[in-house]
């Protein structure tokens, strides 16, 4: 019986999926030449891309893309 609930509990509980894999691929595509920045930003702030107001003149890359 208690494996039942372990088993519901699993298939009803959100996943925890860790989503460094999806930011990496997202700031490699939206930010070719500057991915690191964005990628660093985002595990940073809890998956919030960088916008222009992050950037305080650190780098010129993003100009244009934010």
């Amino acid at each position: 019986m208690t494996q039942f609930f372990k088993l519901m509990a699993r298939a009803i509980a959100p996943s925890r999926r860790d989503h460094r894999s999806d930011y990496m691929t997202w700031a490699k595509t939206e930010f070719k030449n500057d991915w690191q920045f964005a990628y660093q930003h985002m595990l940073d702030h809890d998956g919030a891309a960088p916008r222009k107001g992050d950037i305080h003149n650190q780098n010129t890359n993003l100009q244009g893309w934010v």
